[in-house]
């Protein structure tokens, strides 16, 4: 299924070196920490959203965008030794150990009281070695003194985890690949249930409207945000009765043979009813406006469509792990085209981006995404301090051009969480088939403007379906 086409476009040759056609599999962490305190948080709020992520998932931030850190993001997923990431059993299904029932059970805070030589590390840490002990960072504080950052053994971070993290939490974000089984069956939420959340449309299709859940599936959210943007009559409302006196109904989603020029694959009917937990709120994709559907009903559809079911309750999470420009030649039937960074200066990116945009704003669908991890850039790079995320999927809008410097347009599906590394903040002007639409770069909801050089740097690829 994700074996890539590479085909030369314009407006350069290219002969790719970076990975082509990687799956990508990411959390959201705003909704994750909705699915774990059980209601919907008001992010743009909260005076210190990061320290509010760090406390609800028990993970420093800036641990929280690279899986080499074994993060909950990536929770079911691994860096393997070629730093690709890959499929596992998430560790917290197998933990047997008995949780935290009170802070006073909690002795990580007294792993650091009275240590005045290294050797006293050694039974805090459970070795013989502390010659063995991973060393975070260090610092060297002024010319008489070094500090280390040690990284906890690691039965210290599981059990960390496992203090929000229930079993029911696990099994509602992961795929067990010891029970693929399963996924044949109609998917029994233990957090909530199905229901019908709203309307379809609220006026019309937006590149906004698509949100990450919590679930691995940035690439399909990606995806629906891209060709939202570019095709927006693309997403349709499909529908008809099902029931006397015609208040039931069903929706019809077709998807289509990638590389085919839009050669129906399967039409796929699912109702309106998708997984909501017990406070009625989405667990999985949602949109940005309020009792619109349309994101949940599509990804309920994609579930369908790779778990083969007939059933009206697919397996949500058989959609984490995948390729985006796959998935946005499903949507549309284009062929897809790859472009490795790595072979591309910074301008050569910048170009290849307006070669498929008119007036700034990109007419064919195009998704970028980043490197499994900072660890696997040819310059490695941090992602945290860039505020990117690795093994990660982006919608490219368009670009710009301000101050002479040279920009490209992305979007991060989770709404939120925008680079922070060479951007402006800005209003960009971009022309929406028959109107200028301002898309203003100082509101968070996900989008932003990125150098060309930066994109190469924290980017693996970029790819079309057209």
């Amino acid at each position: 299924m994700f074996d890539p086409v590479v085909t030369p476009a314009a407006p350069q040759p290219v002969a790719d070196t970076a990975p082509v056609g990687q799956n990508n599999a990411v959390i959201n962490p705003y909704a994750l920490a909705e699915l774990i305190v059980g209601h919907k948080i008001n992010w743009k709020e909260l005076p210190d959203a990061p320290r509010v992520l760090e406390d609800i998932l028990q993970t420093p931030y800036e641990e929280l965008f690279d899986p080499k850190y074994g993060g909950p993001l990536y929770m079911g997923f691994r860096l393997n030794d070629k730093n690709e990431l890959e499929r596992v059993r998430p560790a917290l299904l197998d933990y047997k150990e008995e949780r935290y029932t009170s802070d006073l059970d909690d002795t990580t805070v007294l792993m650091t009281f009275d240590i005045h030589k290294l050797a006293e590390l050694a039974p805090r840490f459970k070795t013989d070695d502390i010659g063995s002990i991973e060393v975070h960072k260090s610092e060297l504080l002024g010319s008489r003194y070094l500090q280390l950052t040690l990284r906890l053994p690691q039965d210290k971070l599981l059990k960390s985890l496992a203090r929000v993290f229930t079993p029911e939490i696990v099994e509602a974000i992961t795929l067990d690949p010891q029970n693929v089984s399963l996924i044949k069956q109609a998917f029994a939420l233990a957090l909530g249930t199905w229901d019908d959340k709203g309307r379809f449309f609220n006026e019309a299709t937006e590149f906004f409207d698509p949100v990450q859940g919590a679930v691995a599936n940035c690439y399909f959210i990606a995806a629906l945000s891209a060709v939202a943007w570019a095709k927006p009559y693309q997403i349709r409302h499909l529908t008809r009765a099902i029931g006397q006196p015609q208040d039931s109904f069903t929706n019809l989603i077709r998807f289509y043979k990638p590389d085919s020029g839009g050669v129906v694959d399967k039409e796929i009917e699912v109702s309106d009813r998708v997984p909501v937990n017990s406070s009625g709120n989405f667990i999985y994709a949602r949109s940005s406006e309020s009792g619109e559907i349309w994101p949940a009903v599509y990804e309920k559809a994609y579930a369908k469509l790779l778990t083969g079911v007939s059933h009206d309750y697919p397996n949500i999470l058989a959609t984490a792990w995948g390729d985006c420009v796959w998935a946005t030649a499903q949507l549309t039937g284009g062929r897809r085209y790859y472009y490795g960074t790595p072979s591309l200066s910074a301008d050569q990116l910048w170009d290849l981006v307006r070669a498929h945009s008119s007036g700034k704003r990109t007419i064919e669908p195009m998704t970028a995404w980043t490197y499994p991890s900072g660890d696997a850039a040819p310059k490695k790079v941090d992602y945290s301090t860039g505020n990117i995320v690795g093994s990660h999927c982006y919608t490219v809008l368009g670009w710009d051009y301000y101050n002479n410097k040279k920009y490209i347009l992305l979007r991060n599906p989770w709404g939120n969480t925008e680079a922070s590394v060479a951007t402006h903040g800005g209003t960009v002007w971009v022309y929406d088939v028959s109107w200028w639409r301002p898309i203003n770069m100082a509101v968070i909801d996900g989008t932003f403007a990125i150098e060309a050089w930066a994109f190469k740097s924290y980017f693996a690829g970029i790819g079309v379906a057209k």
